[in-house]
């Protein structure tokens, strides 16, 4: 991934955490608790619309020139584990794998899963400050509001609904 694009992935995830932090986290709430609950509800939604879309639908894509659906989610579990990894101090460089590998529903779900439950340890650990987790929390965010399209466009409804 480009610095530039890191950038200004981690100004949009300030800017879409900050509001959203304040709103729900109590006053005294630690901001990387905040951030993990904020996270956990993002990557919650995430999980359960992976699991609610049929097999057969996830090579949909609205036009020739995005993602499939298993291509969109695969890209958010190359994400965390680049995010993640690297927050964790691991020397890990951006990999489409996952995106760009098999994205049949049983794969996705699974490299899903094994990506969050590890973002989940980052947040829980040392690793709980560092500013990677926001940029994975705007770029995971950025991708659900992807994901939320797609899912109305199969005419179902998003889990955050």
């Amino acid at each position: 991934m480009r610095r530039g694009t890191r950038q200004l992935l981690c100004a949009v995830a300030i800017a879409m955490v900050g509001p959203q932090l304040s709103a729900q986290a109590p006053k005294d709430m630690d901001p990387a608790m905040a951030l993990k609950q904020g996270f956990g509800e993002v990557s919650g939604w995430l999980l359960k619309a992976a699991e609610m879309v049929p097999p057969d639908k996830y090579s949909y894509k609205p036009t020739a020139s995005v993602r499939t659906y298993g291509e969109m989610l695969g890209h958010v579990a190359d994400g965390y584990n680049y995010f993640c990894g690297r927050a964790t101090g691991k020397k890990v460089e951006w990999s489409d794998a996952t995106a760009q590998g098999k994205t049949d529903k049983t794969t996705i779900v699974s490299a899903l899963k094994t990506a969050t439950s590890a973002c989940a340890a980052a947040h829980a650990g040392e690793a709980g400050r560092s500013p990677l987790l926001i940029q994975n929390f705007g770029h995971a965010s950025l991708h659900y509001g992807n994901v939320v399209t797609y899912i109305r466009m199969l005419g179902l409804v998003p889990p955050s609904s």
